[in-house]
C-alpha cells in the first residue's frame, strides 16, 4: 500500500474538490485524507507540493509514427525550398532517406533526382497525407507522376515500398515514443498503427512485449484492412490485458484541407472542386457492414463539413450495437444540422485543439466560404456530445497542455489572433478533454477521475492548472507521471 502525500489532488469531479493525501494499492486508488489516516503504508511518496490530476490521455495519435518522427530527420523548422535542398544534400549518404515534417514549398521529383536517384528519397508532408519522392521511389512503387508529389493512397503505396523495419526496430521506435509521452504527463493513448508497419500480428506482439516492462494504456484502432487479421486471431474486442486494448475499426471518408481533398459543402476558393471521398459511399457502406457483422464500432477520419454530415447519416442508417459507440476523428468544420444529427447517435469525437492554432487563419483561405461552425467545441459540449482531446501526433506535438491551451485561448500561432471566440472552453472543460472524456472509448468506468476504486494513473504538474497564469501551460511543468501506481517519469533536478 502506498501513500502519496504533500500534494494537491484534483479529483476532476468538480473544480473545487482537492485533497492533500491519497492512498493506492494494487494500482487502484483506495482513499484520501481523513479516511486513510489509520492505514499502514509500505511506501510514502512525497509529491513536493505538486498538483495531481487523473492521468492525461491522448485520444488520437500514432504511437509508432510519433516514435519514427523522433528518430528520423525532421524538416518542420524549414520553410524555404533552397533551405530544404541544402539540408537534404547535407544529410544524404548513399542510403534510403525518409524525412518528416516537410512543409510543401514547391519541391518536385526533379529536385530530389538531382541529389540522387540511386536510393529512395521520401519527404513526408506535415499533413501526413502527402509525400514528395524521387523517381527511384516511383519506379519501386510502380506509380506514374510528373511531379513526384503524391497524396492519399498513392502516398501510402510509396511508403509501403520503403525498406521494412525489423521487429526489434519497431520495439525501439515504440519505446522512444512512450518514453517521450511520459515526459508530457501522458499515461495512455489511442493509436492507429496496426496497418502501417509490420502487419497486425507482429505489431500487436511488439505492443504486448513492450508494455510488459513499460507501463502505458495503449488502445489500438484496427485499420479496416487489418480486420480480417483481427477476426482470424480470435482476439476479443477491447481488453487484451490491463495495458492493451483493440478498439474500433479505423476507416477514412475524405482527405485533408491542405491538399483540398476534405469533402466540403462549398467549393474551394477559385475552383468548382468540393474535395473528394476516399472511396464511394457503396464501398464505405460495405466496410461499415463488415464491422457491424462482427459487432464492432467504427472510427472514421472525417475533415470536411459535408463529409461529417454524410458519415453521420450513414451511421444512423447502419447503427452500432447497443452499448457501443462509434468515433469520428477530427471534425473541425460542421453545420448546425450535423450537430442535430450527432445528438441522435452514440458517438464520440476525437478532436485536436492544436489544429486551430496551427491551421488558422491560412486554412480559411482555401475556402470560398467560412463553414457554419469552425472548431465548435463549446457548441458540441452544450449539445452533450463527448469530445476527447488528442494531438494526432506526429502531426502535432503530443503535449496535452498545448491542446488545453488551444481549447481555452483559441489563438493562432501564425498571427496571434483569437478565432471564433464564442467557442472557447473554460479551463475545467478543456482539462476534461484529456481526462474523463478521453477515457470514454475504453468502455471502462473507473478512469478519468481521482476517486476511490479508480485506476492510479496520475499526471503531476508544478502549478494548479485551474488557476495558474495560462502562459505557464507552454512551459515544462510536468513533475511526475504515474501509470498503474508506478512512477514512469520524474523530473530530474540539476
Amino acid at each position: 500500500m502506498k501513500l502519496w502525500t504533500n500534494g494537491f489532488f484534483h479529483t476532476m469531479e468538480d473544480q473545487t474538490t482537492v485533497y492533500t493525501q491519497m492512498a493506492t494499492q494494487d494500482g487502484i486508488i483506495i482513499g484520501f485524507d481523513d479516511e486513510i489516516k489509520e492505514l499502514a503504508f509500505d511506501e510514502i511518496i512525497d509529491m513536493n507540493q505538486g498538483h495531481v490530476y487523473p492521468g492525461f490521455v491522448d485520444a488520437h495519435l500514432h504511437l509508432l509514427g510519433y516514435g519514427q518522427k523522433l528518430l528520423r530527420p525532421n524538416f518542420s523548422h524549414l520553410k524555404k525550398k533552397n533551405q530544404i535542398i541544402k539540408e537534404i544534400k547535407k544529410i544524404y549518404s548513399d542510403a534510403p532517406l525518409f524525412v518528416e515534417g516537410y512543409f510543401e514549398c514547391g519541391l518536385t521529383k526533379d529536385d530530389l533526382n538531382a541529389i540522387s536517384n540511386e536510393h529512395p528519397i521520401l519527404l513526408r508532408h506535415n499533413d501526413y497525407h502527402s509525400l514528395t519522392v524521387n523517381d527511384f521511389v516511383l519506379t519501386q512503387a510502380k506509380i506514374k507522376s510528373l511531379s513526384g508529389v503524391l497524396t492519399e493512397d498513392e502516398a501510402q503505396k510509396a511508403i509501403d515500398s520503403f525498406p521494412k523495419y525489423t521487429k526489434e526496430k519497431i520495439q525501439e521506435i515504440l519505446i522512444e515514443s512512450i518514453q517521450s509521452l511520459h515526459q508530457y504527463g501522458i499515461t495512455g493513448g489511442h493509436s492507429d498503427d496496426l496497418y502501417y508497419f509490420n502487419g497486425f500480428d507482429e505489431t500487436v506482439f511488439v505492443f504486448e512485449k513492450t508494455l510488459e516492462t513499460l507501463p502505458f494504456r495503449a488502445h489500438l484502432l484496427m485499420h479496416h484492412l487489418t480486420l480480417n487479421d483481427f477476426i482470424k486471431s480470435k482476439r476479443p474486442f477491447l481488453d487484451q490485458n490491463k495495458y492493451l486494448q483493440l478498439g474500433a475499426v479505423k476507416m477514412f471518408y475524405d482527405g485533408t484541407l491542405s491538399s483540398k481533398t476534405a469533402w466540403m459543402k462549398k467549393p474551394y476558393k477559385n475552383t468548382d472542386e468540393f474535395g473528394l471521398k476516399v472511396q464511394t459511399d457503396q464501398q464505405f457502406v460495405k466496410m461499415i457492414k463488415k464491422a457491424r457483422k462482427h459487432h464492432l464500432p467504427v472510427a472514421v477520419h472525417v475533415i470536411g463539413d459535408q463529409a461529417t454530415e454524410d458519415v453521420c447519416q450513414l451511421l444512423e442508417k447502419y447503427p452500432v450495437d447497443e452499448g457501443l459507440h462509434d468515433r469520428l476523428i477530427h471534425t473541425p468544420w460542421l453545420a448546425k444540422s450535423t450537430i442535430d444529427l450527432m445528438k441522435k447517435l452514440p458517438i464520440s469525437l476525437d478532436i485536436q485543439p492544436q489544429f486551430l492554432s496551427s491551421d488558422l487563419p491560412w486554412a480559411l483561405q482555401y475556402l470560398s466560404e467560412t463553414p457554419e461552425l469552425c472548431f465548435p467545441w463549446k457548441t458540441l459540449k452544450e449539445n452533450g456530445i463527448n469530445q476527447a482531446g488528442s494531438s494526432d501526433a506526429p502531426v502535432e506535438i503530443p503535449n496535452p497542455l498545448l491542446g488545453i491551451y488551444a481549447a481555452i485561448e483559441r489563438k493562432s500561432d501564425h498571427d496571434g489572433k483569437t478565432y471564433f471566440e464564442s467557442e472557447k472552453l473554460n479551463r475545467f472543460d478543456a482539462i476534461s478533454l484529456y481526462t474523463i472524456n478521453a477515457n470514454y472509448s475504453t468502455q471502462h468506468l473507473n478512469r478519468g477521475y481521482l476517486k476511490s476504486g479508480y485506476i492510479a494513473d496520475l499526471s503531476v504538474f508544478t502549478y494548479d492548472l485551474l488557476t495558474t497564469d495560462i502562459e505557464n501551460y507552454k512551459k515544462d511543468i510536468v513533475e511526475m507521471t504515474v501509470v498503474d501506481e508506478q512512477i514512469v517519469y520524474r523530473k530530474q533536478f540539476v
